[in-house]
């Protein structure tokens, strides 16, 4: 399960460490995040009804970007409250459309462990560049920034170069 490094510029906060990996299944894919910290300095979005939601990525949240070998790129935001988000994008930041998905999350956390799953019905590209990464609110109001891999400057998911890790269609079987 890889982990997620805080950005450089992000506050230390409350959370100590947060790994997630991503499982491609014949219909999409499974994102796992699993975060460990004082989970009472967290903000966690309470439940709500499931569905697609805007500006979910404004307090605690866990995203996936996706690319093929193309420019074009996906992104996708699971809320903890159930909601979620799928977007297209043609090119960095420009060409924005809501993607074709479909997504059920699970939330489980006890003690100072979250764990976050969300189940992905979509196609992927294979192979795919992936990038996992997470917004992280605490109760005061700071944010920090969590990914896999970070471009030079101020945290920007959308940089090419989070898209660190790739996912391919090879069964370990």
């Amino acid at each position: 399960m890889p982990s997620l490094y805080r950005h450089p510029d992000a506050p230390a906060g409350a959370i100590q460490s947060i790994d997630a990996e991503l499982e491609r299944m014949s219909d999409g894919a499974v994102a796992i995040f699993l975060v460990r910290g004082d989970l009472a300095k967290l903000v966690i979005p309470p439940p709500a009804l499931p569905g697609r939601a805007d500006n979910l990525w404004r307090t605690t949240c866990f995203e996936l970007f996706v690319s093929g070998e193309a420019q074009a790129y996906r992104e996708f935001n699971f809320s903890p409250s159930g909601q979620w988000a799928a977007y297209g994008f043609a090119g960095y930041r420009s060409g924005m459309a809501n993607a074709d998905a479909s997504v059920e999350t699970e939330l489980f956390h006890e003690n100072n462990q979250l764990q976050f799953s969300a189940e992905i019905r979509t196609i992927f590209p294979n192979p795919a560049h992936v990038g996992l990464t997470a917004v992280i609110e605490d109760v005061g109001g700071t944010i920090s920034y969590w990914s896999t891999a970070f471009a030079p400057g101020k945290p920007d998911f959308h940089a090419a170069a989070v898209r660190s890790l790739l996912l391919d269609g090879v069964s370990a079987e």
